[in-house]
């Protein structure tokens, strides 16, 4: 089943080319070791976020690999960028993103005049607001002046290997990977997500690992594989951590469910 996971993902690319929490995650914290301006970490520039929304008013950059985009509809104008700190969801006014920066390309992000905001328990980089959300989306006409896809061969990315009961701050937006996990037995057998009158919504399922630890998977109603089945044994799935409402969850990147 991996093998015929990772076909497909290379194929798609040739193609186009839950742990209860009490706190809120802080990113107040700025590293002494950054610089205002060259190249920094996605930490440090999260850390950038102060209150709800802040403006990027320094000539900063961040250089990171694409692990989730719009490929499998998984991530509605998204992309998600990692770097050896950790990972940021970009916010872009474009569909179909994956054509332009598809998985597992390097890319950098030139922030000044962004936005780095607060959603949920996250720190995502967009826009400056203008309105009632802390960061906009980046306009389709905008993209090209600050984001820029790195030449070279497209190669692949590492998830960190995480277990459900050591999930913290640090992990939140990375590319993580859960091993010898199963879906829940209720929900063995049913599709990804529930549909109603012929039409999908999105939807939690549930990973169990083998100490009983349990953490919910937050399936997208537009992911192109809503309709299949959820297996049933242990396996692996990867995807990209997420936090809301005092609660860690994992939304599935690329298809890649190893049953």
């Amino acid at each position: 089943m991996i093998a015929q996971r990772a076909l497909i993902l290379l194929c798609s690319l040739w193609m186009i080319t839950a742990c209860g929490r009490t706190t809120t995650p802080e990113f107040s914290e700025i590293p002494d070791d950054e610089s205002e301006s060259g190249l920094v970490t996605i930490a440090y520039l999260k850390s950038r976020c102060q209150g709800l929304s802040s403006t990027i008013d320094a000539d900063i950059s961040i250089k990171g690999t694409v692990v989730a985009n719009d490929l499998f509809g998984e991530f509605y104008k998204t992309l998600v960028l990692i770097d050896e700190s950790g990972g940021i969801e970009i916010l872009i006014d474009r569909e179909r993103i994956c054509a332009d920066f598809p998985l597992y390309a390097n890319v950098s992000v030139f922030c000044n005049g962004l936005a780095v905001g607060r959603v949920g328990g996250k720190v995502v980089l967009g826009a400056k607001p203008t309105g009632e959300y802390t960061t906009d989306r980046i306009a389709d006409g905008d993209v090209s002046k600050y984001l820029y896809r790195q030449p070279g061969d497209i190669t692949s990315a590492v998830p960190r290997k995480v277990h459900i009961a050591d999930l913290g701050v640090e992990h939140i937006s990375d590319y993580v990977l859960f091993e010898d996990v199963r879906f829940a037995d209720e929900e063995v057998g049913d599709s990804w997500c529930n549909e109603s009158n012929e039409t999908f919504a999105d939807t939690e399922r549930h990973i169990v690992d083998a100490d009983g630890n349990v953490l919910i998977v937050r399936l997208s109603a537009q992911c192109e594989y809503a309709d299949e089945k959820i297996p049933a044994g242990r396996g692996a799935v990867c995807g990209i951590l997420d936090y809301s409402g005092d609660r860690f969850f994992l939304r599935i990147a690329n298809h890649e469910i190893y049953f």
